[in-house]
């Protein structure tokens, strides 16, 4: 009876672990292919997000524009700066102007995508010592470049060396009109939204990403923010000069904050295949905050509407892989109270040579 009652309940045993092994107790929470999710290809939907924002920022319509074709871009520029500044009395009516010394400057940019930085260096300064007799002509900037979007930082110092080239009520022939005392430093950034950017190229013609195929324009909205500090070292005029001008027109300092709103118009002429000449025109109005430091006990604030332009004009031969062209560039900056005035002008011309290397996955041609 109990060898009977054993081999029953070993045979029970060894049934139940066998159907135990066929069909483990955990089968139940293994999904079946019905059931089973596919996974999420987190990189593919990050590209998709990626090539949709580049659909927005540089969409365009291909018969007008040719797109940028590669991922990075250098340029070498050379070009030549310059400072005018005219002082007026609004007591005596007065006057002053000066004008800077040519700035021979050398630099360039690189980009990535739509992003770039810049560097520029005053030739005059190269293995001079600063002091208070030579330049310290300096920029950078960071720049945005999309065809809908422009974006642009920069810093920069102008240069010390100057001429006095007309003073009021004085006969400046055969007087020493050099002077070495006015220097000034700005930062400032611009924000622009091209309204027709699916047929205007901005980077065709001032960034030199794309190729503009056809004739366009485009009206503009820009923001600008200004940080300009100016100062005057009267002990820098010369004695002829010093002894004889109106006081009124001179100052020890003057810091002003510029906001303003730009409404222009640009224009890209295509001259024949990959040659451009573009002109943009950039008013602006807004407000602007000056500190004005006339003398070391006479220090007053003026906040009032201001107004200003840039203008910029380009000649580009680009044919997608290498561009080259000439630039100009003009900034008006004005102050005015009820006994002074400041007119700031200041003009660049550059020579432009660049390439563009390392072609997008999407513009590469497939391989047979």
């Amino acid at each position: 009876m109990t060898r009977w009652l054993l081999t029953i309940l070993l045979t029970t045993f060894l049934d139940i672990s066998t159907k135990a092994q066929e069909t483990p107790v955990w089968a139940d929470s293994i999904p079946t292919p019905d059931t089973v999710k596919p996974k999420r290809n987190f990189l593919k939907k990050a590209g998709q997000a990626f090539d949709a924002v580049g659909e927005f920022l540089n969409g365009c319509d291909s018969t007008y524009i040719t797109p940028q074709l590669y991922e990075f871009t250098t340029q070498m520029e050379l070009s030549t700066w310059r400072d005018f500044y005219h002082m007026r009395s609004s007591i005596t009516k007065n006057s002053m102007d000066i004008q800077s010394h040519y700035s021979t400057i050398l630099g360039g940019y690189i980009y990535w995508n739509i992003f770039g930085f810049g560097y520029q260096w005053n030739l005059s300064d190269v293995g001079v010592r600063t002091g208070p007799n030579n330049s310290i002509g300096l920029r950078r900037t960071f720049v945005i470049n999309t065809g809908r979007f422009f974006f642009e930082y920069f810093l920069f110092n102008s240069g010390r060396t100057a001429n006095i080239t007309k003073v009021s009520g004085l006969d400046l022939k055969n007087l020493d009109t050099r002077f070495t005392g006015l220097s000034s430093k700005c930062t400032g950034l611009t924000a622009d939204y091209i309204f027709n950017h699916r047929h205007y190229s901005w980077p065709a013609a001032f960034g030199q990403s794309s190729v503009q195929r056809k004739n366009s324009g485009s009206f503009k909205l820009g923001f600008t923010w200004n940080h300009q500090h100016i100062k005057l070292d009267r002990s820098q005029l010369p004695l002829d000069i010093s002894e004889k001008m109106d006081t009124t027109l001179l100052f020890n300092k003057v810091d002003y904050v510029d906001w303003a709103v730009s409404f222009g118009y640009g224009y890209n002429l295509v001259l024949r295949r990959n040659c451009l000449f573009a002109i943009s025109l950039l008013p602006s109005l807004g407000y602007r905050g000056t500190d004005i430091q006339e003398n070391e006990r006479h220090h007053f604030s003026v906040r009032n509407i201001s107004t200003d332009l840039v203008t910029r004009a380009s000649l580009v031969w680009n044919n997608t892989k290498t561009f080259t062209g000439l630039m100009f560039e003009l900034h008006t900056y004005s102050y005015r109270d009820r006994s002074f005035g400041l007119t700031n002008n200041y003009g660049m011309l550059k020579l432009i040579v660049g390439m563009n290397f390392v072609k997008k996955k999407e513009h590469k041609t497939p391989k047979q």
